[in-house]
């Protein structure tokens, strides 16, 4: 994203990361129900996870390396949703030594 840093960071922490986790705890109900839908959550989560991690692992500018640690705390978040650890989900970037 191309934009000063207060914008860009307000736009990701407040709502593009947490819509997607929070959609789905909503409708938790309608997910709970299909097992195939729950693995197939956790193995994106996994992925996503430990590729934003890799790439943020060669990056040299600050910006990029905090837009792909959030991706990967999304797919972690996103991995949680999966097991049905719905709570764990929503709170964890916030305060992850709760979890």
């Amino acid at each position: 994203m191309a934009g000063p840093t207060p914008v860009s960071a307000l736009i990701h922490a407040a709502t593009m990361v947490t819509a997607g986790v929070y959609l789905i705890i909503r409708s938790h109900m309608i997910y709970s129900l299909s097992p195939i839908v729950m693995e197939i959550i956790i193995v994106l989560g996994i992925i996503t996870s430990l590729m934003a991690a890799t790439i943020a692992l060669m990056q040299n500018d600050i910006k990029k390396i905090l837009a792909y640690s959030t991706i990967s705390q999304l797919g972690l978040m996103f991995f949680a949703l999966g097991l049905g650890a719905f709570g764990a989900a929503l709170f964890s970037p916030c305060y992850p030594c709760i979890f």
